[in-house]
């Protein structure tokens, strides 16, 4: 116990810092190896060392080995540099502290499976453990690759975001006090690319993006969903500004709002019910609630991208301006939107859409139909 009253100290100037004991050091306090006590448990109780212990993920896919016990993992490859880590330290550090060997698929394999080798049991469960928590770590890190959405890039609404971004422009031009500083032409987001984002997703790889579509679907056969959907396509008023801060001086993002109205409840319950789905499944690639923990509901006109990933006054914009003359612009009223989409991150182009993996069209409530692209 003397780690706890006693502790290393490293003392710098006016400040003094608690060193922690490393996992070896505390190892070494104990009268027994640690790794020791794990073989004498499974030697006086051979039922611990069964499948029950492992998780469901890999229990049906454990075999025998020359060396000991195999196992697959199913594990993406966006996440194997998680793994690895720099100089392959993490992957070091995993297998010495397992007594393990971790055995990745060749580049250009059609399978993301990897291989984990140990000669216990006990061990391969540890590490098979700590290479799926590092997979849900990585997920919480990474950013989204798709989004679901509704497309609002029909011609009236292209036409009358034109006009707001003409009008705004305007404004800025003739701007001297700085309520309209940072917006030009650049933030504006493309009139082909309006959209309604409900949902953003990290899918790491195809079997991932088939899997999203499968739910959107099956979202759409179930109670759930037919309730939501059974009156049909959405008639939605879009009008007024909102951005995603605390200070309007410095945005990031600027979005529209819809009016509330019947059909945006049903809406709201709809992007709801659908993030606890993809939830559940785990292929959230981040949250955007509003203080009440509904899905945030927002269609992005202004964007300052950082390109160079440091902050910068060139990354924001004032909206003072904008929500003191076009605050309540009106973009379409009782505007039908009929279609959901699953999109790719970033794959907008010119007077394109985004790239659609899927779409579900519920112009016909009794029919919901998915299409995949």
């Amino acid at each position: 116990m003397d780690y706890v009253l006693y502790p290393k100290m490293l003392h710098t100037g006016s400040r003094h810092y608690r060193i922690n004991p490393t996992r070896h050091e505390l190892s070494q306090n104990l009268l027994i190896p640690v790794s020791q006590l794990e073989e004498d448990d499974l030697a006086e109780n051979p039922l611990a060392d069964t499948e029950d212990t492992l998780p469901n993920d890999f229990t049906e896919t454990i075999e025998p080995d020359n060396e000991g016990f195999r196992v697959k993992l199913r594990i993406p490859t966006l996440f194997h540099g998680f793994i690895i880590g720099h100089r392959r330290e993490k992957l070091k550090q995993l297998e010495q502290e397992f007594s393990c060997r971790v055995m990745f698929p060749p580049l250009g394999s059609p399978s993301p499976d990897i291989t984990v080798k140990a000669t216990s049991r006990a061990s391969l469960s540890g590490a098979c453990r700590r290479l799926l928590w590092i997979q849900t770590n990585a997920r919480m890190r990474a950013k989204p690759t798709h989004f679901i959405c509704l497309p609002a890039n029909s011609p009236e609404l292209q036409r009358n975001f034109v006009s707001f971004r003409q009008a705004a422009l305007d404004f800025a031009a003739s701007d001297k006090c700085g309520d309209f500083m940072g917006i030009s032409i650049d933030v504006f987001k493309s009139p082909a690319s309006l959209h309604f984002t409900l949902i953003p997703l990290l899918l790491a790889d195809s079997s991932e993006v088939q899997l999203a579509c499968d739910l959107i679907h099956s979202f759409s056969q179930s109670d759930i969903g037919r309730t939501v959907l059974t009156d049909g396509p959405f008639r939605l008023t879009i009008q007024g500004l909102e951005y995603m801060n605390d200070d309007p001086q410095r945005v990031k993002v600027l979005y529209a709002k819809i009016a509330p109205s019947a059909d945006r409840d049903r809406l709201q319950r709809m992007s709801n019910d659908l993030t606890k789905l993809f939830q559940e499944h785990n292929l959230l690639g981040a949250k955007l609630h509003r203080p009440d923990g509904d899905v945030l509901l927002h269609l992005t006109l202004l964007y300052a991208s950082d390109s160079s990933g440091a902050q910068s006054s060139s990354s924001e914009f004032s909206v003072t301006g904008l929500l003191r003359e076009l605050g309540d612009f009106t973009f379409a009223k009782d505007h039908c939107f009929d279609t959901l989409h699953l999109c790719l991150m970033g794959s907008q182009t010119g007077d394109e859409f985004y790239s659609s993996c899927c779409q579900l069209n519920f112009s016909d409530p009794s029919k919901p139909k998915l299409t995949l692209s």
